[in-house]
């Protein structure tokens, strides 16, 4: 196999679905490919801006929020997801700008209005990381 067959499996796999390069590599590695394809076929994906780690993490931590989803479950996914420690302490930047308690609020009120139980509806709000926002 050769760095454009690497790239073009790459391409592919992005095509699908947005990916880190760490898992990128992993799923160029698993079809064969070896380091340095794996390696070239990425660089090169970040180079001509089809590869943006940053990005992926903003649009994540934007989905996950607006989804009613918690810091610490937000932080677990992008680790689960294999984001570097730079896309994590930037997705850390943006989440210190979002309004968690309103959104930990706002749910706490959809699951009650849906017929929970408080227990319950507190209960749902730790699953999705909210544990440090749970609303009183």
């Amino acid at each position: 196999m050769t760095d454009t067959d690497a790239y073009r499996a790459a391409v592919r796999l992005l095509a699908a679905s947005d990916k880190t390069p760490a898992q990128l590599c992993e799923r160029l590695t698993a079809k064969g490919f070896d380091e340095k394809e794996t390696a070239a076929a990425v660089d090169r994906l970040v180079r001509e801006g089809y590869l943006n780690e940053l990005s992926y993490a903003e649009k994540t931590v934007g989905r996950l929020y607006s989804g009613f989803y918690g810091k610490e479950y937000i932080r677990a996914y992008l680790q689960s997801k294999q984001f570097s420690e730079k896309a994590i302490g930037f997705a850390e930047d943006i989440m210190r700008g979002l309004d968690f308690e309103k959104s930990a609020k706002q749910y706490y009120a959809a699951l009650k209005k849906a017929g929970k139980t408080s227990s319950q509806a507190m209960s749902a709000l730790y699953k999705r990381g909210f544990a440090d926002v749970l609303p009183q």
